[in-house]
């Protein structure tokens, strides 16, 4: 993202993505479909997201200035979460009624999208003086430069332990829905709803909140939230407590990867933000994997 055109690498992430669900959508048409295969192709896919994620969020400060950094990427973390909100609801719906063909069809037609997108649109990108790195020295620079640089470092290490404790939100639902609330696929679509309903009203009012108090304060505050929906959650047998509860978690994850994901973007120079980026995404990633 760094020595590339980053709406190319852009345009590449997403062709990985759009041959996994073409290629699942093939093999659940031909029927030869086994969990390894799956396993396979979400790798790819998800090579896909590791390529797309570090341009697509470092173009914003080739596209915007400084000063509208954080308003972008609200408005970026607002979409992502109404749409994994919206998304696993819809591919249900669609699931039931039609079967998975349908579903991964969707899916893969669904895909062209973003790549019709990143092909029709360009934006005039300030080129940087500096020689292009070989990938091995590029990769050190970037390192070395996250490393060195205390802001960067803080937000890295706090994204990668809120990921290791905040994850449990999203992963354990099914099971406290089953297992606390006694409900079922419905229930799960709420409270999902319910989720991204909080993450969206906290973008819109996220402007404002920056404004009345800082933002390591913002972040703090926000990542007590969820802590409170992660107890909530674990106490409660009611299945409106748990949607106002994670109403409360959706809106501090969305200003907690928000603030941090601002923070190492403002921290960065334009030369290395692609790989400070990358470090940050690898770590908050391995953080949820982890958690």
């Amino acid at each position: 993202a760094d020595n590339f055109s980053r709406r190319w690498v852009m345009f590449a992430g997403h062709c990985l993505i759009a041959s996994a669900s073409t290629t699942l959508m093939i093999s659940v048409g031909l029927g030869f479909v086994s969990p390894w295969l799956i396993l396979g192709l979400g790798f790819l896919a998800g090579c896909g997201f590791a390529l797309n994620d570090p341009a697509w969020h470092a173009s914003v400060g080739d596209i915007l200035h400084k000063r509208d950094i954080p308003a972008a990427v609200t408005l970026m973390s607002v979409g992502y979460n109404i749409v994994r909100s919206v998304g696993p609801a819809l591919g249900g719906v669609i699931l039931a009624v039609f079967g998975p063909l349908a579903a991964f069809a969707l899916a893969a037609v669904s895909d062209l999208a973003p790549i019709s997108a990143i092909w029709r649109t360009k934006w005039e990108v300030r080129s940087s003086p500096l020689p292009r790195e070989r990938m091995t020295t590029a990769i050190h620079d970037g390192v070395r430069f996250t490393a060195m640089s205390l802001e960067i470092r803080a937000a890295t290490a706090r994204a990668a332990l809120f990921g290791l404790a905040s994850i449990s939100i999203l992963a354990l639902l099914p099971l406290v829905v089953r297992d606390q609330l006694k409900s079922g696929p419905i229930v799960y679509g709420i409270l999902l709803a319910g989720f991204g309903m909080g993450a969206f009203i906290a973008g819109m009012g996220n402007g404002f909140l920056r404004k009345v108090t800082s933002q390591n304060r913002l972040v703090a505050f926000a990542s007590v939230a969820c802590a409170v929906c992660c107890l909530s959650l674990a106490l409660t047998s009611s299945v409106p407590v748990a949607a106002i509860s994670l109403a409360l978690g959706g809106a501090g994850w969305l200003i907690t990867w928000t603030g941090i994901d601002v923070s190492v973007q403002l921290a960065s120079p334009r030369w290395v933000v692609g790989r400070t980026l990358s470090i940050y995404y690898a770590l908050s990633a391995g953080g949820m994997a982890a958690g």
